[in-house]
């Protein structure tokens, strides 16, 4: 990493050099010419065609002029011009042939071979500086770099040419083990809706680049989405990326804006045959794990990945037919009031119950589906499932309780969403009051303004509307500010802590602000008496809970309510 840089850090005041590429197989005269350009340039050697050649594709997002000896041997100077001529990728690279020679012949040969511009040994500092200005001037306001290859924003390589050139790399240097690494700027999108998108590019830039400057000659980084980033790199310790981070980090605390959140997943040693596009999946698994988990900022795969994994993957290839065959079960688990110590509600839960792989616990397959977007059809298969069982329980005049369903974040991009739960209970004639909507405080915070307006809407409809997982959101207070609730239903770590003086202090004060907004309180994961008898102590006005009862298929449950209500 660079060294710190002044209070005034600005993320596009991070400026690098521009970098030559010197290939001359003379170490004297290489010699001279760095040492006349170092203080104004960036350099890179190479003492023959070949290895310029390689060193250059390594550093093509870097390289602004190759500063070519005309006469070497292996592969001489017109030799690398053809090649570079050839790729579409090198042709946009401005050449400057270097020469002993002064014959007309010879730079005439390199100007049709395609040189930018020719400069004769002995060198004059001031003819060659002035040159190379020009045409680094030149090349950046024609803007000559390949667009196809390159990432015109931060200079990187394109994420599908970054694919195919880390291909090439592993295939032509078997002898080296290489790591993958997936890289993601967690805090981007809060930063460009506080800061605007104009600093958030910005940002954006300055850690390609920071990113970048750590890289060595056979290691190359791309931009594979907007704030997703994928680097091949020569394995390295665990000690070296925590480092790396750990440097990036410290750095970024320089700028205007804090915290930014920079996540790596890394796959190690890559190779043995296994495609990029393979590894870099593994490196996003990796990265994947420890999205929005606090002060955790690198994750490496390994065999537990692995398996978890192929666990993942075997969820997803079954979740369609398993819907299609009505392997999802829900299951309902009592909510006992307070004062009458019965059955007074119920939270519609679903379990998988799958030929495969036999009974499945909603912790193994709800995150997969809330990531790749099932568990809206998911959720509406609840919804249709406990609104048709209200509708037939109260044709049959069997005695029905209020049912609680989750919304999920990603069931607000259903168009309509407030129409089509309304036209849900009203096919299977359901009272709205009958059904409670749970919304989970984390979805709020997604789309705040957008989720207000249809749960007003459900609200204004007869709905009963609980905010859930309340007391583990950072501003649960604002969201009761903004919406209207009938309901916080309390987080377990709220009642795992009701038997310490803080923790019981803590929920005394939440049962006390609910009563004063005029909402009732649901507490969940009661385990046992003791605990049961305290929040009933404070008030508590429905407890829910293993003491009193797991959750139940519907005709146990119905056997239950029937014993207890």
């Amino acid at each position: 990493m660079r060294l710190k840089v002044s209070q005034e850090f600005f993320f596009d005041s991070i400026k690098s050099k521009d970098t030559l590429l010197i290939i001359d197989d003379n170490d004297i005269d290489r010699g001279i010419l760095s040492s006349l350009l170092k203080e104004k340039y960036n350099i890179l050697e190479a003492k023959d065609g070949k290895s310029g050649l390689e060193k250059l594709y390594a550093n093509l997002t870097k390289v602004s002029v190759v500063l070519l000896d005309l006469h070497m041997p292996v592969m001489n100077g017109y030799d690398v011009l053809l090649e570079m001529e050839s790729d579409s990728n090198l042709s946009s690279i401005p050449v400057m042939m270097l020469t002993s020679s002064s014959s007309d012949e010879d730079q005439i040969t390199a100007f049709r071979k395609g040189a930018a511009d020719f400069v004769s040994k002995p060198y004059n500092p001031l003819i060659i500086i002035n040159r190379l200005e020009a045409i680094i001037r030149l090349r950046k306001s024609t803007d000559m770099l390949s667009l196809t290859a390159m990432d015109k924003q931060t200079g990187l390589y394109s994420g599908e040419f970054f694919f195919a050139y880390a291909e090439q790399i592993v295939r032509t240097h078997p002898e080296l083990a290489f790591d993958v690494i997936a890289v993601n700027i967690e805090s981007i999108k809060n930063i460009s809706s506080r800061h605007g998108r104009k600093l958030a590019n910005s940002l954006i830039r300055t850690i390609a680049m920071l990113l970048q400057d750590e890289l060595k000659s056979r290691e190359i980084m791309g931009r594979i989405t907007s704030y997703r980033f994928a680097i091949l790199a020569e394995h390295k310790s665990k000690e070296a990326y925590e480092e790396l981070a750990k440097n990036l980090s410290d750095e970024l605390k320089e700028g205007p804006v804090y915290p930014i959140i920079v996540k790596f997943g890394i796959y190690e040693q890559a190779g043995l045959g296994e495609g990029i596009a393979s590894m870099h999946d593994k490196a996003e698994f990796a990265l994947s794990t420890i999205q929005g988990k606090y002060n955790t900022n690198i994750c490496f795969y390994d065999e537990k990945l692995r398996k978890r994994q192929e666990e993942e993957q075997n969820i997803i290839d079954n979740m369609e037919s398993a819907l299609a065959n009505n392997e999802f079960e829900v299951y309902f688990q009592p909510k006992h009031g307070k004062d009458t110590g019965k059955t007074e509600g119920a939270e519609a839960l679903v379990r998988w119950n799958s030929p495969k792989f036999g009974f499945m616990n909603p912790g193994a397959f709800i995150p997969v589906f809330e990531n790749n977007g099932f568990i809206s059809k998911l959720d509406y298969y609840v919804w249709e499932s406990v609104c048709r069982t209200i509708g037939e329980c109260l044709k049959k005049k069997i005695p029905v309780v209020p049912i609680s369903i989750n919304i999920s974040r990603g069931d607000f991009d259903i168009k309509d969403l407030d129409l089509v739960i309304e036209h849900l209970a009203g096919e299977y004639s359901v009272p709205h009051d009958l059904l409670h909507l749970e919304l989970t405080e984390s979805a709020y915070h997604d789309n705040p303004e957008q989720i207000t307006a249809i749960i007003e809407k459900l609200h204004a409809a007869g709905f009963i509307i609980e905010l859930d997982d309340f007391g583990t959101g950072y501003s649960s207070l604002s969201v009761l500010n903004k919406m209207s609730f009938d309901i916080l239903k309390l987080d377990i770590s709220l009642v795992n802590g009701i038997h310490d003086r803080k923790g019981h202090r803590i929920l005394y004060s939440i049962q006390e602000m609910a009563r004063l907004l005029d909402m009732k309180t649901v507490a969940e994961g009661c385990e046992d008496q003791e605990t049961a008898e305290e929040l009933r102590r404070l008030g508590c006005n429905y407890i829910q809970g293993y003491y009193y009862s797991k959750p139940l298929p519907f005709n146990e449950f119905i056997s239950y309510m029937q014993k207890n209500g």
